[in-house]
């Protein structure tokens, strides 16, 4: 009978160990378009971990593996997945027993009146047991809900390292960029000062008026400022870049002095419904999303009953040559709430407020995502016929100058019209250049709204050592039941 009365509690207890609160899990319901405004969809999307590569830069290369390396916010990010890690190695500690030793050592001074006093020591050693059953699920919700953090976290490090390659290459892309435009000002610097030797001389002659050397003096100031400006954001883009790459601003070095020999690439969009397992922000909100649903079977289990074992046993000695004494002892606990001044359902409700919140923090993420490919899907196009149509006003500008500047020197026209053609050249020649970059940091965008080329078992977050089962998105999660997604426990506490 005794054995009877101790196996039967264990068979409950393990029975009742395969329970779970936490609700079913769903995915979300998502507006999801079934193609893209500015492209084709049919066909699907082949991008490279290394996208960047092909914007065939051996520098860019370089600089993106010292990003990489070195990125003070990728740094953080990996520090913060080792946070989640240790949170859930503690939080698995909850399915184990614990077990502590012990020891003691006394000493006494006996003095019976008569005589010497005697001495008397003693010795004991021990170990003590405990465990808490699980029987609700608490300890599992919240082991899978450091689990779905740990997921997140490590989703998370890998947008941030996609936004970091990102920001390097279009950050490399606008040193290069302002590289040329100060190019481009010094040569109409140039230009510009040797027009107004030109027209000093011909005012010395007696061939035009003040008025002339006045306008192109006004302009060659204006000039001169605006290659002062071009050469200040060069050196604060070339900061920027040095910080993103792990330098400081003094170290960095760009060797190239253009952008003639990049490449802009083709890039296929794909099918908008696949961005849901192709973006790590996307998945890193899921993953919130499906810890706090976990939240809410440890709130629910937080009503019911807490039971835990302990075991100690004890062996102790004197140094009298008495036997030595051993003690074993068994005990159990159960605690159950009755009243806790409404903390237990505010707890639920604030679980449940929380997973409501995140529902609307996905479908917000997953919007987005749609919304950046279709912007960088519009700007891919509409600077390609933007700089396709600037390089040839480019080129025309530079033609009606040179006949212009020839037309003056012979006196065929008046200072006016050689002026007015020369600043139409260098606003085309500038604007031709920015539109290229333009051109270039929307390839980067778009590579980056469809996931830099990212899949979920490129990341670098391990599985956990702990039992802990991780709920997949792509699945529904159905424990057992213990009552209704939205009912609440019968007592309230």
């Amino acid at each position: 009978m005794r054995k009877q009365r101790f196996i039967y509690p264990v068979l409950l207890a393990a029975l009742l160990s395969g329970c779970s609160l936490i609700p079913n899990y769903e995915r979300p319901d998502t507006q999801t378009p079934a193609g893209w405004n500015e492209a084709d969809a049919s066909q699907p999307t082949v991008i490279a971990k290394d996208w960047w590569k092909n914007f065939n830069s051996v520098e860019l290369n370089a600089l993106m593996e010292e990003a990489l390396a070195n990125n003070n916010d990728l740094g953080a990010a990996i520090a913060r997945v080792e946070q989640a890690r240790g949170l859930l190695k503690a939080q698995g500690a909850s399915l184990l027993p614990s077990v502590d030793g012990t020891g003691n050592v006394g000493w006494d001074k006996i003095n019976p009146g008569k005589g010497k006093s005697t001495d008397d020591a003693s010795y004991s050693a021990g170990l003590s047991v405990g465990y808490e059953l699980d029987l609700f699920g608490m300890n599992r919700a919240e082991i899978e809900s450091a689990a779905q953090d740990l997921e997140a976290s490590g989703f998370s490090k890998d947008a941030t390292a996609l936004i970091v390659m990102g920001d390097v290459a279009k950050g490399y892309f606008n040193v290069l960029n302002l590289q040329e435009r100060l190019a481009i000002a010094d040569k109409n610097l140039k230009s510009s000062r040797e027009l107004l030797r030109i027209v000093q001389a011909r005012f010395d002659a007696g061939a035009t008026t003040a008025l002339d050397v006045s306008q192109q003096k006004s302009d060659l100031g204006t000039t001169e400022a605006n290659r002062a400006a071009i050469e200040l954001q060069l050196k604060i883009a070339k900061s920027a870049l040095a910080v993103l790459v792990g330098k400081p601003p003094q170290a960095l070095q760009v060797a190239s002095t253009n952008m003639n020999s990049l490449v802009v690439p083709n890039i296929a969009p794909g099918q908008p419904s696949t961005l849901l397992e192709r973006r790590p922000d996307i998945r890193s909100a899921e993953a919130s999303l499906i810890g706090a649903n976990a939240d809410i079977g440890a709130a629910r289990a937080a009503f019911y009953p807490n039971v835990t074992l302990g075991l100690d046993w004890t062996i102790g000695a004197s140094p009298w040559g008495d036997p030595a004494t051993t003690a074993l002892s068994l005990a159990s606990g159960i605690v159950q709430p009755i009243f806790k001044g409404g903390l237990l359902q505010g707890n639920l409700d604030y679980s449940k407020g929380r997973r409501a919140e995140l529902v609307q923090n996905y479908r917000k993420t997953v919007l987005t995502s749609f919304k950046d490919v279709e912007d960088a899907l519009a700007t891919v196009k509409t600077s390609a016929q933007r700089e396709t149509s600037l390089e040839t006003a480019a080129n025309e500008a530079r033609k009606a100058y040179d006949l212009s500047k020839q037309q003056y020197d012979v006196g065929s026209i008046d200072f006016q019209i050689l002026l007015d053609s020369q600043q139409t050249m260098l606003l085309a020649e500038d604007n031709y250049v920015q539109t290229r970059n333009e051109r270039l940091a929307a390839a980067v965008d778009l590579y980056k709204a469809l996931g830099g080329g990212w899949a979920e078992n490129s990341k670098s977050v391990e599985t956990p050592a702990q039992p802990v089962q991780v709920t997949k998105p792509a699945t529904t999660q159905k424990p057992v039941e213990m009552f209704p997604a939205e009912s609440k426990p019968a007592v309230q506490q």
